[in-house]
């Protein structure tokens, strides 16, 4: 299975590098544009998305992680204060509802080897100072059918970090040269319109690595 994942893996990263001649760079994407993009594929660097292809079964743990993290990262509104532990309860409706949204999947969520759930409820360490990961759109191509394919890096930053995750190296040099966000990965995907929101995309395929 690790060899087939290997092989996998130097496909994909063949046909991105292929990809990324004839796609829309991000310098030739319109701002605004651009900036959606980096928001939604950040999500899912923020979460620790690991690789996965449309076409081979996702773990049900990318998905119960994915919902959780992006419920702590984002929803802290929506959190539900749990006594006598140090942790954070995360409804699993709004596990269902972020995975629904970023991947245009609906499932029954269970639980996960990181997160049990238990009474409609994952619990998850309240914690804070973590550094920050970000993403940043760098090819961007229609391939046809109502898809889109490109690759997006992975960059990392102080929990303090307070930049543009949308600039440049030499915007964040400019800004502060002793934090300045590091490239850790590449990751290539394929996105289709969600399936309520004709506005929003959803992600099929995410493959790369992160190195530290």
């Amino acid at each position: 299975m690790k060899k087939w994942s290997t092989v996998l893996l130097t496909m994909f990263m063949m046909l991105a590098f292929a990809l990324s001649a004839a796609a829309a760079s991000r310098g030739e994407l319109d701002a605004a544009k651009r900036d959606q993009l980096d928001t939604f594929f950040s999500n899912f660097a923020e979460a620790h998305v690991d690789s996965f292809v449309v076409n081979n079964e996702i773990p049900m743990d990318t998905f119960i992680d994915f919902g959780v993290m992006h419920n702590l990262l984002n929803r802290h509104y929506d959190l539900v204060e749990v006594n006598d532990v140090n942790c954070w309860g995360v409804k699993k409706e709004a596990v269902e509802a972020a995975v629904y949204k970023y991947f245009g999947r609906r499932i029954e969520a269970v639980s996960s080897r990181q997160y049990k759930l238990t009474n409609n409820l994952y619990l998850a360490p309240k914690a804070g100072g973590e550094a920050i990961r970000f993403a940043q759109v760098a090819d961007w191509n229609e391939t046809g059918n109502g898809v889109w394919a490109g690759i997006a890096n992975i960059y990392t930053a102080s929990s303090g970090f307070a930049g543009n995750t949308h600039g440049t190296v030499e915007q964040w040099q400019k800004d502060d040269p002793k934090d300045v966000p590091e490239l850790i990965g590449r990751y290539m995907f394929t996105v289709t319109r969600s399936p309520s929101d004709p506005d929003r995309y959803v992600l099929t395929d995410w493959l790369g690595k992160v190195t530290f």
